[in-house]
Parts: C-alpha cells; structure tokens; sequence
C-alpha cells in the first residue's frame, strides 16, 4: 500500500481550490508562472495545480490503472516540487516539465509495487491502450468507420515504445524533442524512426 500523500488543502481540497482565486496567469508565459511558483507565490502553484491535475491523471493512467497509484503519484509530485521550489530549474514548458516528472514517479511505484506484491500486472508500465476516434483525422482527411477500426486493430500491434510515442504526437501534439526529453531518448533521431515506423504501419492497415 503506498502512503497517501497530502497537500496542506487536502482536508477540503474542492473549497480550498474554489476559494483561491489566483492572479490571472492565462496570458502569462509558462517562464513567468514557473518563476513566480519558485520565488513563493502560492497562487501560482494553485494555478499549476489546478490547469495541469486531470491532464496529469489521464496522462497517469496511460501507465497504471490503479487509480490510487496515480492519485498519490500526482499528490507526492506535487508536494515534492512544492518542498523544493526553490532548487527547481526553469522551464518553458511546464506541462512537458510536470509529465517527465509523473512518468518517472508512477514507473517508480510500479515498480516498488512489483517487488511487494507478486500480483501486480506485467503489463503495468507502458498502456498506451488508446483509440482514434472520428474527431481525430490523423492518417488520412477522411476515415470511414471500418478504416478507423482498422487502425485502432493496427494500433494495439504496435510495440509498446511505438505507441508510446504515437501517443504524444497526436493526443498531446508534442514535437520530436519533447517526446525526446520526456521517452529520454539518445537523440531526435531515434524519435523520428520510432514514429516513421509507427506510422508506416498505421497508413498500410488503412489501405
């Protein structure tokens, strides 16, 4: 059982979040929010909470559907980045910099979790059990509905770290780089190839 963590509004977290009202931050640039949560300014850190939660829990999902792992995964970041804003590096991005750090906890946990307890799923780690949908008209401009089932078969043959990758590109529309900070890989390269590859296989199986 992993020890649940707390945020100092986890008592009444819903009417603690209502009643802050932070600064308007929408037009701000993820810098400048990123630096005002560093230098103590709590409503920034309310607003990064409450912008990037459900983001970080669908997102945690991906790797875990043990629902409570991914709660406590996302409470422990939250409160770590909290403990040690001062010692944070900046960033430009704070989603990318929010979902390298989750990715890393959750993975943590499933594997101490796998090391506890002998029935905990193999398969827990890397889901991506995802589906193109028809609001999503990623290989071609128009799929039919057996096009699109086609594709969703081909998906779920695609390797782990293929899908992986597919993930990010279209349902969090990042580039080559992020997914290359975020998958840790050597170099862009290695992301163009994984997605080359993925999505070869994709066109085909809509053929």
């Amino acid at each position: 059982m992993i020890k649940k963590a707390s945020l100092p509004f986890d008592k009444d977290r819903d009417s603690y979040l209502q009643k802050e009202k932070p600064s308007s931050f929408e037009n701000m640039a993820d810098i400048e929010i990123w630096k005002q949560f560093k230098s103590g300014n709590e409503s920034a850190f309310i607003h990064i909470y409450k912008t990037n939660f459900k983001d970080l829990y669908n997102y945690g999902l991906q790797f875990s559907k043990d629902v409570n792992l991914v709660e406590d995964s996302i409470q422990d970041l939250f409160i770590d980045i909290r403990r040690t804003r001062k010692r944070l590096s900046d960033t430009t991005s704070i989603k990318l910099y929010l979902y390298k750090a989750i990715r890393r906890k959750v993975l943590q946990y499933i594997k101490s979790s796998r090391k506890r307890f002998w029935n905990v799923s193999l398969e827990e780690g890397n889901n991506f059990h995802f589906t193109f949908s028809y609001e999503y008209h990623l290989i071609a401009k128009q799929l039919t509905e057996e096009k699109i089932e086609r594709l969703n078969r081909a998906l779920k043959t695609l390797p782990k770290r293929q899908r992986e990758v597919i993930y990010y590109f279209f349902y969090e529309q990042m580039g080559y780089q992020e997914i290359k900070e975020i998958m840790e890989f050597a170099n862009i390269k290695s992301v163009r190839n994984k997605a080359y590859i993925a999505l070869k296989t994709l066109r085909e199986s809509c053929e």
